[in-house]
């Protein structure tokens, strides 16, 4: 079975590793496919706050035949491209934000010392250090995100942003943890976090207020 995406915080740096592009191309392509042919259950996923409501749209969105044929060449079988929950809330995010001029919109609010918890952490699959990280980050430099998922996975300009790893990202680590992430999951993440922003702001405003006084 071919796991193409792997994220875990593991316990003051970041790691990254690069998957083929062709495989992050596919991935992109098979959720721009599920995305349109079923866009309740993208939807639903998205904005599941558990494991157990993101279950049944996961199951429908990951193993749908009619985007596996238009995506994937060659014989195959669905369980030989398995995608992360995770990963696929991912890209799914990255399709609706860069259509959405919301996130654009959103100001940086200052860093917060306290931890950046969030109700839909439990639906993503990932080790709660990794979504508090991108959390922190979605709502501390929104822009550094857009700015990643407007890029081509494994272009030049991916390449540079990941070379450069903005301070952001850095400091929105909780105290010894290290990430051991492949690009894609990092992208994942970093736009799972950016879409409930913008769809959630009011998780937001609570820390913006401690902070203010």
């Amino acid at each position: 079975m071919m796991r193409l995406f792997t994220l875990a915080a593991v316990g003051a740096a970041a790691i990254l590793t690069a998957t083929p592009a062709a495989a992050a191309s596919d991935a992109q392509a098979y959720a721009a496919c599920v995305a349109k042919a079923r866009p309740r259950q993208a939807a639903q996923l998205l904005q599941a706050q558990t494991a157990a409501a993101a279950s049944d749209p996961y199951r429908e969105l990951a193993h749908n035949d009619y985007c596996f044929s238009r995506v994937f060449t060659g014989a195959y079988q669905p369980q030989d491209a398995a995608i992360s929950v995770g990963a696929l809330r991912g890209y799914l995010a990255e399709k609706a934000l860069l259509a959405d001029p919301r996130a654009a919109a959103l100001p940086a609010l200052p860093l917060q010392q306290k931890q950046y918890t969030r109700p839909w952490f439990a639906a993503t699959g990932r080790h709660a250090a990794v979504d508090e990280m991108a959390a922190c980050m979605a709502d501390t430099d929104p822009a550094a995100i857009l700015g990643l998922i407007r890029t081509t996975p494994g272009s030049w300009d991916e390449n540079s942003w990941m070379g450069s790893m903005p301070a952001s990202l850095t400091k929105c680590l909780s105290a010894g943890v290290r990430l051991d992430a492949s690009r894609e999951a990092l992208r994942a993440a970093l736009a799972d976090a950016l879409y409930q922003r913008v769809h959630n702001p009011a998780l937001s405003l609570p820390q913006a207020a401690e902070t203010a006084h």
